[in-house]
């Protein structure tokens, strides 16, 4: 291995301490209380060290979508792989998609700071950005096909532009989640668990009745 490579190798190692540094005190404590400080202690880094990796908060966040992103790109590329219908195709990803974001709540919590604020302080033309934004594109280009896929062969019966059906699926499941992230209380979680219910299941139920796919319990 060359010179090039190790020091490539290097950089992304320490790029994964740092974010999995910032995950595990941004979930116990919260994004704003968070201070690169703390993320350069737990990192076993020197604060000089952090800041050559990311200028601050805003671009460390953002780095933390990125890596939610590829990950659920790297799924939904899988699920797109097996031999179903576009309507189940639809289904498992976006099941996958909400089960990934309540299982990853920093992840979602990145995701929705972004969404809000467009991050104003973070240069929009900034490459991480610009690789999040691809990412997202990608993402719903393969729902897209999904749907397409559905509608070619009966499993999904509608006139609406597959691109526009995506794009109301992703806004539904925002929704959701924002309110479910919104309740401090936990109270939405409390009923939910009075039915013996999740809101992966909630979202289930609603793709059941969107597309007329029978249910699998």
């Amino acid at each position: 291995m060359g010179t090039k490579e190790r020091k490539q190798r290097e950089r992304k190692r320490r790029k994964d301490q740092i974010l999995t540094a910032a995950i595990e005190l941004i979930n116990r404590q919260g994004f704003e209380k968070t201070t690169m400080e703390e993320i350069a202690e737990l990192a076993e880094l020197s604060k000089g060290t952090l800041y050559l990796y990311f200028k601050d908060k805003s671009t460390l966040h953002q780095a933390i979508k990125k890596r939610g992103l590829s990950r659920l790109h790297t799924q939904f590329l899988e699920i797109i792989q097996e031999d179903k219908k576009g309507a189940d195709l639809v289904k498992k990803m976006m099941l996958t998609f909400l089960e990934f974001l309540t299982e990853h709540r920093t992840f979602t919590r990145a995701m929705m700071i972004y969404e809000q604020t467009r991050m104003n302080d973070l240069d929009e033309e900034h490459e991480v950005v610009e690789e999040c934004r691809l990412l997202q594109n990608e993402l719903l280009m393969i729902i897209v096909r999904s749907i397409q896929i559905g509608i070619q062969d009966g499993s999904i019966k509608t006139d609406t532009p597959p691109k526009v059906i995506a794009l109301m699926l992703g806004a539904q499941m925002n929704g959701m989640l924002q309110f479910y992230l919104s309740d401090p209380n936990q109270k939405v979680q409390q009923i939910l668990d009075e039915y013996s219910l999740t809101i992966p299941k909630l979202m289930e139920q609603y793709l059941d009745i969107q597309f007329s796919i029978p249910s699998s319990n």
